[in-house]
């Protein structure tokens, strides 16, 4: 390549950004980038568009070169022409500017290609997936997942809360993304679930489900009625000692020997109220009872009546105080 050259074969620019030329291709690219500061300027460009692009995908590895040719045989302008190589050469950089940002976009953005999403806010909701899995969303949570799964693997991107009940296909693991973790099965149901403190729960109903930490890479099986918790790369694994993990799906709470601090906790997390309780009396107390999808106003009664206690409602507000007898 003359120090006037401004063409380089687009594979090569590809094979750079995926860390994969061979020495011939990077000698061709250190010329190429050498040889003029405007070859800098563009590629720099190139590899934000692919970095930016590396932060959401998590699905399988994208394959721009194919996806690009078909970019390029839609394209009226060649970027190969031996003729007018100079003016060509700045086309062809546009060209695949605009090209590589349209595949991108389509490769890695719900909603604009190969995948779709489902956002819940206030309200809960569930998605029937194209293989047959069906997956109840918790409130203020996102599902990203292809339109279509592809021939090896069932990726899908979790953020907030979910129950998946997944098909069984043992050739085709379904493989999950939450935070730092990785969760794969092949026909299980389970449910997965980010707090507020930044961790990771994992708790099994039925099958088996592999949890890992995508920095350090650690893994932990669990089976039915077991719970794995990432948080800040320390994993574990425990029995279910959460009778409620799935209360906001199934409607149901349970109680048993609950102690009381924890029994409010629950009814806050499920009806989205604040309790603030004044009787510090029962602050040592258990409480037995099962709620099945029940109004809120028959909680509190049953409260009042179980403890000995007042309340006032004020909105979304419970105000517990001592009975006056």
């Amino acid at each position: 390549m003359n120090k006037n050259e401004q063409h380089i074969d687009e594979q090569i620019l590809l094979s750079i950004l995926n860390q994969k030329a061979s020495e011939q291709d990077v000698e061709t690219f250190e010329k190429w980038m050498a040889s003029n500061p405007e070859n800098k300027a563009a590629f720099d460009k190139m590899r934000k568009i692919w970095e930016k692009s590396s932060e959401i995908e998590v699905f399988d590895k994208i394959d721009v070169a194919a996806d690009w040719n078909l970019v390029k045989s839609k394209s009226s302008a060649s970027v190969k022409s031996r003729k007018l190589r100079v003016f060509m050469s700045y086309a062809a950089s546009i060209v695949f500017l605009i090209g590589l940002s349209f595949v991108l976009l389509y490769e890695t953005t719900p909603g604009y290609g190969k995948l779709a999403q489902q956002k819940t806010e206030i309200n809960k909701d569930q998605v029937l997936l194209t293989d047959g899995t069906q997956v109840y969303l918790n409130q203020n949570s996102r599902l990203v997942y292809p339109k279509h799964f592809g021939s090896k693997k069932r990726n899908v991107k979790l953020e907030g809360e979910a129950y998946f009940q997944v098909k069984s296909d043992p050739s085709k693991p379904f493989i999950i993304t939450s935070g730092n973790a990785i969760i794969e099965v092949l026909g299980t149901a389970f449910n997965v679930r980010n707090d507020e403190n930044g961790r990771t729960i994992v708790t099994v109903e039925s099958g088996k489900v592999s949890l890992t930490d995508q920095q350090t890479k650690k893994v932990v099986y669990l089976t039915k009625g077991e719970k794995g918790i990432l948080h800040n790369s320390n994993l574990t694994e425990s029995e279910n000692d959460e009778p409620n993990f799935d209360a906001w799906k199934t409607g149901i709470l349970r109680f048993n020997k609950t102690p009381i601090p924890v029994v409010f906790k629950y009814i806050e997390d499920y009806y989205g109220v604040k309790i603030t309780n004044r009787c510090e009396r029962i602050d040592t107390l258990t409480f037995n009872s099962i709620f099945d999808n029940d109004d809120i106003k028959d909680v509190i009664s049953e409260l009042e009546l179980h403890l000995n206690v007042k309340t006032v409602r004020r909105g979304k507000h419970v105000i517990i105080s001592e009975r006056n007898n």
